[in-house]
């Protein structure tokens, strides 16, 4: 149920910290009456129209304070909240933005709760819970690809598909409510057959939402371990893919002793990097130790790069290895064979038996040669595995996902009173709460405590 408020609210909308520039944001009927108490002129503040800048000053602490500023308005309802907005662009020196905030507030303004601005554009019809939820995933992308899902979504492309599932739910609900409740009138009935064949239409529209995606695009990246046994060059690769010294790397087997990480971006994917300890038999505890997390990284991850030494014959311990980590499903596995500047040791047998469960590549961790061809395979396995991006060019997270699930269950339940011939009100029902579940997604019936929820996320000014 949508809340609206009628108070005004401020907060510092861009980082905290010094810099050049900053912006104080106000929303609310009272927006331009407490920006005019601390600005010169005032006059041309309150007279200004929609969408106008005014250069000016602000004046703080009688007089004491005064920094040129640039203030932006932009009235009711042509604003991101739909009610007054003015905009501070000033010095970014964090003194004077807290003594700006607080005039602010005495001229009547309170401090913003975390992401109440977009909360009011989504409570003023603005945007839909969707669209609110994408502008924390814009704020927090941390690659191109987790950008462009977020954009997507900001840009309606969830909200687009949700609602034409409701309008086709919605009409036939109509079909059916009218089918029971005007029995024995001119009007022509739904046949259960027809209803039952929409409902399946409806079930098969959720199920290609949802399946083969993943929850929600990898907030830290996408987890790459580099797994083989030990002196095989994971240290070396980490380091040649890292660009810089990351891990030590010597002669002497074992010298990995925890993980390392290292993030970066490959066509527009982020991974996490995770060097581990070279998986074999433990000679001692602290190496067992090692071992045993290696082993644990590379089961939770989401793409394994199996390094083999191309310069020695393929060991049954590799081959082991090898077969232990291909074997194990819903995990992308991308075979190195490293140390190619070295003459080579592997078979065309082996070889041969390495390339049958995904792809095999050559490569010189210690002269970069192949680095640009495994870049390439991690961003396409990345793109068509677990954690790639999805095909409709949207993310869904654990909520959306959850409302999509009620909905095709209840479809389910309709679907099946419709076969058994229980009865058009058992079906109206069913049907009824999955029109609820997607509500849900876009905000039209998702409770207060859900919604609190979602904005608390949010930094503070956004």
């Amino acid at each position: 149920m949508k809340t609206k408020v009628s108070n005004t609210i401020v907060a510092t909308s861009t980082p905290a910290g010094r810099s050049p520039r900053a912006i104080v944001r106000l929303s609310g009927p009272g927006s331009v009456r407490a920006a005019a108490a601390v600005f010169e002129p005032a006059a041309a503040l309150e007279q200004a129209a929609s969408y106008s800048s005014i250069y000016g000053a602000v004046v703080l602490d009688n007089d004491a304070i005064r920094c040129p500023a640039t203030v932006y308005v932009m009235r009711a309802p042509r604003s991101y909240t739909c009610e007054d907005v003015v905009e501070f662009h000033t010095v970014g020196a964090p003194p004077v933005l807290a003594a700006l905030s607080d005039a602010l507030v005495a001229a009547g303004a309170r401090p913003a709760e975390p992401g109440e601005f977009t909360k009011r554009a989504f409570l003023n019809g603005r945007i839909d819970l969707t669209q609110a939820e994408a502008v924390q995933g814009v704020i927090r992308a941390r690659s191109e690809a987790e950008l462009r899902a977020s954009q997507a979504q900001l840009g309606g492309a969830f909200r687009s598909a949700v609602d034409g599932l409701r309008a086709r739910l919605v009409q036939l609900l109509a079909s059916i409510e009218a089918a029971i409740d005007f029995v024995g009138e001119d009007i022509e009935p739904i046949e259960p057959g027809d209803a039952a064949a929409q409902v399946d239409g409806l079930i098969a529209e959720v199920g290609s939402l949802t399946e083969g995606e993943p929850p929600a695009p990898p907030k830290e990246g996408v987890v790459t371990v580099l797994a083989g046994l030990p002196n095989a060059g994971k240290s070396s690769l980490l380091n040649a893919l890292a660009g810089q010294g990351r891990a030590i790397v010597t002669h002497l087997p074992g010298t990995t002793r925890d993980t390392i990480e290292h993030r970066f971006d490959v066509e527009g994917t982020t991974f996490r990097l995770v060097d581990t300890a070279g998986i074999r038999k433990p000679e001692h505890e602290i190496e067992g130790q090692a071992v045993e997390r290696a082993e644990d990284a590379a089961r939770i991850a989401d793409l394994v790069v199996l390094v083999i030494d191309g310069s020695r014959p393929l060991t049954d311990e590799a081959k082991a290895l090898w077969e232990r980590l291909t074997s194990e499903p819903g995990r992308a596995v991308i075979t190195v064979v490293n140390k190619s500047d070295l003459p080579q040791a592997l078979s065309a047998g082996d070889e041969g038996r390495l390339a049958q469960r995904g792809p095999i590549l050559g490569l010189s961790a210690l002269r970069g040669d192949g680095l640009d061809d495994l870049k390439s395979e991690m961003a396409r396995a990345a793109r068509s595995g677990a954690a790639g991006r999805p095909t409709h060019g949207f993310w869904l997270n654990t909520r959306h996902r959850a409302a999509l699930a009620r909905a095709g269950e209840a479809l389910r339940l309709a679907r099946a009173a419709l076969a058994d011939e229980l009865g058009l009100e058992f079906a109206a029902a069913d049907l009824h709460d999955a029109l609820k579940a997607l509500g849900d997604i876009v905000g039209e019936t998702t409770p207060d405590d859900i919604l609190d929820a979602i904005f608390a996320e949010f930094c503070i000014g956004k």
